[in-house]
């Protein structure tokens, strides 16, 4: 007998879930301190439910990120003045795959902590919306780089199911990108190290069978 009256077919349902959010995202980098600047980015994936404890999950994540600071600048007048841009939207398209471990896997509730890697395309664009990876005079001049980077999201999340079986969840953590050129800028940069994304998800889990 299965429990609450599920089906054969609605249990195996179980073991594999669409699921679909957005997530409001924040940069951190040359043009920001502190994730201060959020914009919008939605995200579809298939989840698999095989074992107790440990999971993987596959996700599609679309959307932009952006940042400003109208008083930055750049050398100490001593040479041609830099000009690097103060504004940037940047594009991002990934596809990653995650790892999920469940700290408390019950009926209703799960708790979780998960690790991915996948790719993340992105093109960071002025506010008239052209593309500054051509503005050469916007970066120093030994500078080219490539649009697409690694990531390493990094996620705490919970998630709820309905007594539908379906489920509503929210996450948060870090996507840990691989490159210092989300803003365009790294050499007349104000900080070391690879630019960031802070994102909060919430989701919702649909169980499927095929």
């Amino acid at each position: 007998m299965l429990p609450n009256g599920l089906s054969a077919q609605d249990e195996q349902g179980k073991k594999k879930e669409v699921f679909f959010g957005i997530e409001p995202s924040a940069y951190k980098g040359d043009l920001s301190d502190s994730f201060e600047k959020w914009s919008m980015v939605f995200h579809v994936g298939i989840k698999f439910n095989r074992f107790k404890k440990m999971n993987g999950n596959f996700v599609l994540t679309i959307g932009s990120v952006t940042g400003q600071n109208i008083n930055y600048s750049y050398g100490d007048g001593s040479l041609p003045t830099p000009s690097p841009n103060r504004f940037f939207t940047t594009k991002v398209v990934g596809l990653n795959y995650e790892l999920h471990y469940n700290f408390i896997n019950c009926e209703k509730i799960k708790v979780y902590a998960s690790q991915g890697i996948g790719v993340l395309r992105f093109n960071p664009q002025d506010e008239f919306n052209n593309s500054l990876v051509d503005q050469l005079f916007t970066r120093s001049s030994s500078e080219t780089y490539g649009t697409i980077t690694l990531m390493l999201p990094t996620q705490i999340g919970v998630l709820y199911t309905l007594p539908n079986q379906y489920s509503v969840g929210m996450q948060a953590g870090f996507v840990n990108t691989l490159t210092d050129y989300l803003d365009n800028i790294s050499a007349w940069g104000s900080k070391k190290g690879n630019d960031n994304i802070l994102s909060v998800k919430f989701e919702i889990h649909i169980p499927v069978s095929f």
